[in-house]
């Protein structure tokens, strides 16, 4: 029984790094594939305690943000922006890429300000190499951005996602269906699924979380982002 348990416990494992490690980096790199990167460096300096790059947000963030700053010290990365116009509520996202621009992370932040001349100041992974940034609401009010036009890249990692969510539930299931047939037996193997069985379940099983995964891909890119305007 012991053997048993140890050899769930490091399936899981598996799986459960599996997911943490591939996953998220085929998420990122399908967000990259729908965010548009428009950047405009428009000063570099060094305060004394930190080297700072100034960069000019897009016309519709500079609205509301006029500008905003990267700093890097021996504390770590951190953003700040300037307001541009005042709001009791903002909401916006900080996108992080590395320097082979992929994205590293997204950060989602939510401020109540008031006369503030600043955003807070938001600490950055520490590869971070250069950030963009997109308003989300201001005062409950959508703010129309700009996205990149349905295209191969989209649907190219939208499959890898699909393939790795697939790959993952289709064994964790295995292992724990395993499992739970060789304790009922008393871990004799005499409750046994036939592999037609198996394939049947198996299938099913990835078909449906390729729906699942692709509905909520596509309806993110087209139903959530109606109101935004498409870039080439």
């Amino acid at each position: 029984m012991a053997f048993w348990i140890v050899w769930l416990i490091i399936g899981v494992l598996f799986i459960l790094v599996f997911s943490a490690v591939i996953i998220p980096n085929i998420v990122f790199r399908m967000c990259a594939s729908a965010l548009p990167v428009h950047l405009k460096t428009v000063d570099r300096f060094s305060d004394g305690s930190a080297e700072v790059i100034e960069y000019l947000p897009t016309p519709d963030v500079r609205k509301y943000i006029k500008g905003y700053r990267i700093s890097r010290s021996l504390k770590g990365i951190y953003f700040r922006g300037e307001w541009n116009q005042r709001a009791a509520c903002a909401v916006y996202e900080l996108t992080a890429y590395g320097a082979d621009d992929c994205i590293i992370d997204i950060l989602r932040i939510k401020e109540k300000f008031t006369n503030g001349k600043y955003t807070q100041e938001i600490a950055l992974p520490s590869k971070t190499d250069y950030v963009t940034l997109r308003l989300v609401c201001i005062d409950d009010e959508p703010v129309v951005s700009v996205r990149r036009a349905f295209g191969f890249k989209f649907v190219m990692w939208l499959c890898a996602l699909c393939l790795a969510l697939a790959v993952a539930c289709d064994l964790l299931l295995w292992l724990v269906v395993t499992f739970v047939l060789c304790y009922l037996d008393g871990f004799t193997m005499t409750l046994q699924i036939s592999a037609g069985y198996w394939a049947a379940i198996l299938g099913y099983t990835a078909l449906a979380v390729v729906v699942v995964t692709a509905s909520i891909a596509l309806g993110w890119f087209f139903v959530g982002k109606r109101e935004e305007i498409y870039a080439g």
